[in-house]
């Protein structure tokens, strides 16, 4: 059935990069949280039968003695996440329905993060023309794999995008709050709150954004992690494959940003510009710099907050338009193609 769900995804995908403006925006929004929800509920029917990972480790921790798996402390870190999940276990008494309601937080945040990111950094863009975007990222390989494990990564930086995109459309406040909520989610999101001082598009912010972030970054990546006692299995789940994830796609991301570059600079877009080019320093630096773990955890961070941006520069940039989309979304199913047999159970 997940299998099934996933075509029927990349059906849909199609079908709106040929015909974008087949449903108002208001029609595609409830048209695509449904299917969205229908995903969660099949991937989420598998817990207690075929759930490892990360994911079985959370639907042992909501039933358990707190600190018995998990220290106290490490739980007052990321309190929304680890009380959160434990509260509404309380209240609905079912690990799956846990998730399936996170899942739908997470929908909401992909949702509202590349509609705010398009509003504040690619205005000309009509929202309807990029639709196929929010179903292409369900087929995404971060979000493909953080639907099986590291899940509050994913859930984090989708969160995170949302107050990239509330600073952008001049909203600092309801901006830093929801950046704090990533935070208390995932720990590793606060290494990105510099990105929000190049979302006020103010150039000395974007500078010191530059400064502060990549030292930080290098820092804390290159620390062993042993915070979290789902580390061992979470690092065995992701194993060396990942990697070729990034090398396959570093190629592609790098041509592009020559594009990027010119592109936004014609159309006076240097906060875009600035933040997609702090972003792919750092996927570079992790990918040929450093190899510890935090490394790929962090890489996932960058790759799911890049995706829309390479969408609307797809779009914006190259013409046949349509072409542009179809070239995009499958090279964006190249590293999902190419490993998810190793390291995803994709259920028929």
């Amino acid at each position: 059935m997940e299998l099934l769900i996933y075509l029927i995804v990349y059906f849909l995908t199609i079908w709106f990069i040929f015909f974008p403006k087949s449903l108002s925006s208001k029609s595609f929004f409830v048209f695509w949280i449904l299917t969205a929800i229908c995903l969660s509920l099949i991937i989420r029917s598998s817990i207690g039968e075929t759930a490892s990972g990360d994911i079985d480790g959370y639907i042992r921790y909501m039933t358990e003695i707190p600190g018995e798996t998990i220290s106290l402390n490490y739980m007052l870190r990321e309190f929304i996440f680890w009380f959160g999940i434990r509260f509404l276990h309380t209240i609905t008494g079912d690990g799956a329905a846990v998730f399936v309601i996170l899942d739908i937080i997470l929908y909401l945040s992909i949702y509202k993060g590349f509609t705010l990111c398009r509003k504040a950094y690619y205005p000309q863009i009509d929202q309807r023309n990029i639709h196929y975007l929010f179903f292409a990222v369900l087929l995404f390989f971060p979000y493909v794999m953080g639907m099986h494990n590291v899940y509050r990564q994913i859930l984090a930086s989708s969160i995170f995008l949302v107050s990239i995109g509330l600073i952008g459309n001049k909203k600092p406040i309801k901006g830093y709050l929801t950046s704090l909520i990533s935070v208390f989610i995932h720990n590793a999101s606060g290494m990105f709150l510099p990105l929000l001082m190049v979302s006020t598009k103010n150039k000395i912010f974007q500078y010191l954004s530059f400064i502060i972030l990549i030292p930080i970054i290098f820092f804390v990546i290159g620390i062993n992690d042993s915070s979290s006692d789902f580390s061992v299995r979470e690092r065995g789940e992701i194993g060396k494959t990942i990697k070729y994830m990034y090398l396959i796609s570093l190629g592609l991301m790098l041509s592009a940003l020559i594009f990027i570059e010119l592109k936004a600079k014609e159309r006076n877009n240097s906060t875009f510009v600035s933040l997609f080019s702090i972003l792919f320093i750092l996927y570079i630096g992790n990918v040929f710099f450093v190899s510890s773990e935090q490394a790929q955890r962090i890489t996932f961070y960058i790759f799911s907050m890049l995706f829309p941006f390479f969408g609307y520069f797809f779009f914006i940039t190259f013409k046949p338009r349509i072409i542009a989309s179809l070239v995009f979304f499958h090279i964006s199913l190249l590293p999902l193609v190419l490993i998810y047999n190793s390291t995803i159970n994709i259920s028929l």
